[in-house]
C-alpha cells in the first residue's frame, strides 16, 4: 500500500499532451470570422460609391481638358478677326476706285496671300464682296468656312460637320 500511496502523491510528469477540446461546427465557424462581415447589398453600395467618385474625378478632368481646347480654338480664331477688317477696308477702297464699282475677283489683287494666310486659315474673296476664311488641318478640322459679307456687314459660319470638334462658335463673331 505504501507503493500505491507514493504513486498518488507524486505528480505524473510525462503527460505533456494538451487536452483536446471538441468543438461544434458553429464554434469553429465563429473562430474563422476575423473582420466585419459584408453582405451583397453593402458590397454593391461600396462599389457604387467608388464608381461615383471615379466618374466625378475623371469627369472634371475631361471637362477641364475640353475647356482648354475650346479656349485654344477661340484664341486661334480671334487672331484672324483683324484680317477680316484689313481685307474689308482694302476691298471697299478697291470698289470705290473701280469704274464699275466691282469687288476684287481674287484676294491677290488686294494683298499677297502669304500676308493674309495663316497655318490655320486661308483667305479668299468672291466677286460679290464675300471674304471667306477656310480652316486647314492645323486648326484641327479642315473645311470650316467663315464668311463675311461686306455689303451686308454680316458673318456666317459654314461648318460641314458641326458635331465634330473643333468648331467655330457664333459667340466668337464680332457684332456690327
Amino acid at each position: 500500500m505504501a507503493d500505491v500511496m507514493d504513486k498518488k502523491k507524486t505528480p505524473v510528469l510525462n503527460d505533456t499532451k494538451p487536452k483536446e477540446v471538441k468543438q461544434t461546427d458553429s464554434a469553429a465557424r465563429d473562430e474563422l470570422k476575423v473582420g466585419p462581415r459584408f453582405g451583397l447589398v453593402e458590397m454593391i453600395l461600396i462599389l457604387l460609391l467608388a464608381g461615383v467618385i471615379f466618374i466625378f474625378i475623371f469627369g472634371l478632368r475631361q471637362m477641364r481638358i475640353e475647356k482648354a481646347e475650346i479656349a485654344r480654338t477661340q484664341n486661334l480664331f480671334e487672331q484672324i478677326l483683324p484680317t477680316f477688317e484689313k481685307v474689308t477696308t482694302a476691298a471697299k477702297a478697291y470698289q470705290a476706285k473701280d469704274e464699275f464699282g466691282a469687288w476684287p475677283i481674287d484676294i491677290s489683287e488686294l494683298f499677297p496671300p502669304s500676308e493674309l494666310d495663316t497655318k490655320e486659315f486661308k483667305f479668299t474673296i468672291s466677286d460679290d464682296g464675300v471674304v471667306t476664311a477656310t480652316s486647314t488641318k492645323d486648326f484641327g478640322k479642315e473645311g470650316i468656312k467663315v464668311n463675311y459679307n461686306i455689303p451686308g456687314k454680316s458673318f456666317e459660319i459654314d461648318d460641314p460637320n458641326p458635331d465634330a470638334k473643333p468648331t467655330v462658335l457664333d459667340s466668337w463673331l464680332p457684332e456690327e
